[in-house]
């Protein structure tokens, strides 16, 4: 894929497990103009191997072209591809759109809106080898929860909706809204189905399909994604300059953090630090087992370690001041400008980093291995839901129509290496990209103009490390994969498809900015134990409760 992708993976890893209270109160609000929309979720729990029968049974896909370094099957090392294949393979020969019907489609972009039709010969391309034609309607990734709320309030849905998970956390009704407004595809994928009829979708991993359960219905088709919440990344060059190696531990990481930090020098050593942290802290994804009881990670002895280091990194002056004054700043445009050394985001943001600042002389940005607190520890790697975004179709279509938006979903899987991932990706060769001598996607004028993701929103695709144009990242990549999947944090909750109740997860946002006001100086370490304790009694015993009955039935407990 060309290197003007969505930056959806990007807001996910800063918006993911947020919940903005007046947002969310005005989606409650809307969603109750539902038709029969029933009260609030109370939240469910369900393991693969009671949702078997609702979801499609997995089956590799064996079409595609082989990898140079391979993946796991359960998600946690994605294979490497180390070039273009010579000749990206056909995947699909059948027909995709037979009824002669528009399919209309709701997705979120990131990046300016492109010509819509008939004045995009990107779209008409692809229209027509899906012979009909997808209608888009685009909207602002950046405001996607006001899309998104007016739209299921209004009960209007288009035949195809795309939406991502760290939406769905702030709409507190969405479970009875998608019931109520979405296909249930078990009849057309569970079981042995979908790899008859839709063989992409059949190549998904059953746990990204567990996630596209909601109210005990499959609705949603996933987009897999890595089991990688975030990691720490450095600019190898500015630690190269100054003699100074990766830190692979705490100590060091503090010991590096004072030698690279200069603000005369408009030098700051982080850029952004939180999450990362709390990883090195050993503080669990979310729940953790103690004497056979459940700990929340707010609770442990690891957070309030992480709150109190982070807040001496912010009082020995070693966090860029940009990022001291507001924690949704940009940290990327901060380390591209070289005014930091490190900072922490999603995998993605890599190869987005060095597509923007290639033309800056000796940038090197570089992924620190995951560290432990102490020398000869084990790091903790928080473990990311299997599935991040989904795509959902529309309720009381013909049996035809349901049918046909799911060959549209399963053309728009194509794996890498696929004459129809291209397509998809970066439209057609010749016209909207050429293929440099490296083997690279890049972009005609009229393909900067014109192609936007999309069509690659109307389902998922198969995750690949394939950014081989940055020498050596697909083989770092993987090695760091391969070193961070022993250290993924063993949650009792593993493998269960959980739906949180609402009101469990409304404290999620304020907690976060209550740690960050300890960062700051605007509240004291101290103050955590108390914060802790007014969380407990608001929501947190309730939640462990909750979990506490899903551990047991599950024999977690």
């Amino acid at each position: 894929m060309g290197d003007t992708s969505s930056k959806a993976p990007n807001f996910k890893i800063q918006r993911r497990g947020l919940f903005q209270a007046s947002a969310a109160g005005a989606v409650a609000a809307s969603l109750a103009g539902c038709a029969a929309l029933d009260e609030g979720p109370e939240g469910t729990a369900a393991g693969s191997d009671e949702l078997a029968d609702l979801l499609p049974t997995y089956t590799p896909y064996e079409g595609g072209i082989e990898p140079d370094l391979p993946g796991q099957p359960d998600g946690t090392v994605t294979p490497g591809f180390l070039s273009r294949p010579a000749e990206p393979v056909k995947a699909i020969t059948e027909p995709v759109m037979t009824t002669g019907e528009d399919i209309t489609a709701i997705t979120p972009l990131w990046n300016p809106t492109p010509p819509g039709l008939p004045d995009n010969s990107y779209f008409t391309a692809v229209n027509e080898i899906l012979g009909g034609t997808v209608v888009f309607n685009i909207a602002d990734g950046n405001n996607y929860l006001d899309k998104i709320t007016t739209t299921l309030a209004s009960g209007d849905v288009p035949d195809m909706f795309q939406i991502p998970g760290w939406e769905i956390i702030n709409l507190s009704d969405f479970g009875e809204a998608a019931n109520e407004l979405f296909a249930d595809l078990s009849p057309y994928l569970a079981g042995d189905k979908a790899a008859k009829d839709y063989p992409l979708l059949a190549s998904y991993p059953t746990a990204a399909w567990a996630m596209g359960v909601f109210g005990g219905k499959l609705l949603g088709i996933p987009w897999e994604r890595s089991p990688y919440t975030n990691a720490l990344f450095t600019r190898q060059d500015i630690l190269d300059e100054l003699g100074l190696e990766q830190p692979k531990n705490l100590d060091e990481l503090l010991a590096v953090a004072e030698e690279v930090n200069d603000p005369s020098k408009n030098r700051w050593a982080f850029a952004s630090l939180d999450n990362t942290l709390q990883e090195v802290m050993g503080v669990p994804t979310l729940w953790k087992v103690e004497d056979g009881k459940l700990v929340h990670k707010f609770e442990t002895e690891s957070f309030a370690a992480a709150i109190e280091f982070v807040r001496n990194v912010f009082d020995k002056g070693l966090v860029h001041p940009d990022y001291v004054a507001d924690r949704n700043t940009n940290a990327k445009e901060i380390i591209g400008s070289g005014q930091a050394v490190f900072f922490e985001d999603g995998l993605g943001a890599w190869h987005e980093m060095f597509q923007t600042y290639r033309n800056v002389e000796g940038f090197n940005l570089q992924i620190v291995d995951p560290m432990p607190r102490e020398p000869g520890g084990t790091p903790t790697i928080w473990r990311d839901d299997p599935a991040g975004m989904f795509c959902f179709i529309k309720k009381d279509l013909s049996e035809e129509r349901v049918k046909e938006c799911l060959r549209l979903a399963n053309w728009c899987s194509t794996p890498y290496g696929t004459v129809e991932y291209d397509l998809v990706s970066d439209g057609v060769e010749g016209v909207h990209f050429i293929v440099d001598d490296q083997g690279v996607p890049q972009r005609t004028e009229l393909g900067q103009t014109e192609v936007a993701p999309t069509y690659m929103f109307l389902s998922g695709r198969s995750n690949a490390n394939m950014k081989f144009q940055y020498p050596g990242m697909v083989e770092r990549l993987h090695e760091w994969e391969t070193n961070a999947a022993a250290f993924l944090d063993p949650s009792p909750f593993q493998g269960l498809r959980i739906e949180m109740p609402s009101d469990l997860a409304a404290e999620n946002e304020p907690m976060k900015e209550a740690h960050h006001e300890i960062y700051r100086g605007q509240r004291e370490v101290a103050e955590w134990a108390q914060i802790v304790d007014d969380w407990r009694a608001k929501v947190g015993d309730s939640a462990r409760e909750y979990y506490t009955k899903i551990a047991e039935d599950n024999d977690r407990l």
